[in-house]
């Protein structure tokens, strides 16, 4: 099964590459000028940073469509369109958008791990794109089920002339654990973190992060923390590195993605000791026929070095899911999970505006779409010293409506049968991949 998984991966991500590549020249124009229209708070260079048209280049219907989905998949916007207009054999682009509402208070309403009996609520507040230049800061806390104060703030260009990452974050944390084998205990976390990377053209990102970490359960016992006190504290170290090609990341129908990451917890051979590498691989491509989409995804987390704490382990059944296994919590060292999946357009996207109601227009022009979807998902977890073959795939399949929602939300409803036989609802939100 895994090998069938990864060919079908490697196949999509190969063809999608090159269907990305596929820009047929249309037209004999050429880019003068581009300009950009309706950006009240928004800064030019944020929107002209997504476009891979440039002044002197050719134009393409390819190239207008992947840079309009470009720009809205900053989610700072709720309608894109790029108009072309000829003078000779050259044209100017104007770029028109429609701002979003940027600054949020958020009420904090939720099931932790979908889960009902996890209700936690509270109060956060959002800014979407500070000073105009696409930098989100947020600060919340919560109380019930898990409790946090947290902090963050990130900026995708720290100067007009550079292509510089920066990111900041700051949290303490009361938090129930996951491992269901052991019980119930609390968990106070402090975590302070800081990354910095670089873009490397439109699609290459480079990052490094340096962070601190220190986890303090309520009953200390075996395999909770390395330390027999209770409490761990230590450093951690990561670069990554990601490729993105795709057209829309709330939802795509086009492109590749692909992300890579290394991080090193601890820095000596006393208390957490362990390196993790991880990889999350994603490709889609256009079907010909009704606009559908295949999509594949194939992603693992892999640990070595010294004793693994179980806050540190990997888990099916909270943020990863397999459908048909939804609420079923599978936990190891290591992890590994495979999907695919066809959408097939019953809506495509398209924009509405409100015109018989008094709204601004940050809340009248909305944008929505409707897709079904048939999948297949499989995945594994497991402990080093049982070897990747030492436990059995759990798998399901199915099919669903997803529903693209304004502002970026994606609700997806779901009928799922895993490789017993039961069958169960899916009610979740996000697409899937």
């Amino acid at each position: 099964m895994i090998f069938g998984f990864v060919r079908m991966m490697a196949l999509i991500a190969l063809v999608a590459s090159l269907a990305f590549g596929d820009d047929r020249e249309d037209t004999v124009l050429v880019v003068r000028n581009i300009v950009i229209v309706g950006n009240e708070k928004t800064k030019e260079h944020v929107i002209l940073r997504e476009m891979s048209l440039k002044v002197g280049d050719k134009i393409t219907s390819t190239a207008l469509e992947y840079d309009r989905n470009r720009i809205y998949s900053l989610q700072l916007f709720n309608q894109v369109d790029i108009k072309v207009t000829a003078e000779g054999s050259e044209a100017t682009l104007a770029v028109h958008v429609s701002e979003r509402w940027y600054i949020f208070p958020v009420p904090i309403l939720g099931f932790k791990y979908r889960d009902p009996e996890k209700f936690y609520y509270g109060l956060g507040f959002v800014h979407d794109n500070f000073r105009g230049r696409n930098e989100k800061l947020f600060g919340s806390f919560a109380l019930g089920f898990d409790r946090w104060v947290s902090m963050s703030y990130q900026n995708p260009k720290i100067t007009d002339d550079d292509d510089i990452y920066f990111r900041g974050y700051l949290s303490l944390s009361k938090v129930q654990n996951q491992n269901v084998s052991q019980g119930s205990y609390d968990q106070t976390v402090h975590t302070g973190e800081v990354s910095l990377g670089k873009r490397v053209g439109l699609h290459h990102t480079v990052l490094g992060t340096v962070g601190y970490r220190r986890w303090k359960v309520s009953d200390p016992q075996p395999g909770r923390t390395v330390s027999a006190t209770g409490i761990d504290s230590y450093a951690t170290f990561g670069v990554g590195y990601t490729f993105d090609t795709r057209n829309i990341r709330e939802y795509a129908t086009e492109g590749v993605s692909l992300s890579w990451s290394m991080m090193r917890y601890g820095v000596g051979k006393e208390g957490i000791d362990l390196f993790r590498t991880g990889y999350d691989l994603r490709g889609f491509l256009l079907i010909g026929w009704a606009d559908a989409t295949l999509g594949a995804r194939s992603f693992g987390g892999f640990t070595a070095g010294g004793i693994v704490p179980s806050y540190l382990h990997s888990y099916f059944g909270y943020d990863e899911r397999i459908r048909g296994h939804f609420r079923t919590v599978l936990e190891g060292e290591n992890i590994l999970g495979h999907s695919v999946e066809l959408r097939i357009p019953i809506l495509l996207p398209r924009t509405v505006t409100i015109s018989e109601l008094p709204l601004p227009p940050q809340f009248s022009v909305l944008r929505f779409g409707m897709y079904g979807g048939v999948f297949a998902d499989a995945g594994k977890t497991w402990f080093r010293a049982e070897g990747m073959d030492g436990r059995a795939w759990y798998s399901g399949y199915g099919l669903g409506l997803h529903f693209l929602l304004p502002y970026s939300l994606v609700m997806r409803t779901e009928y799922a049968i895993n490789h017993m036989g039961t069958g169960q609802f899916v009610l979740d939100f996000g697409a899937s991949f």
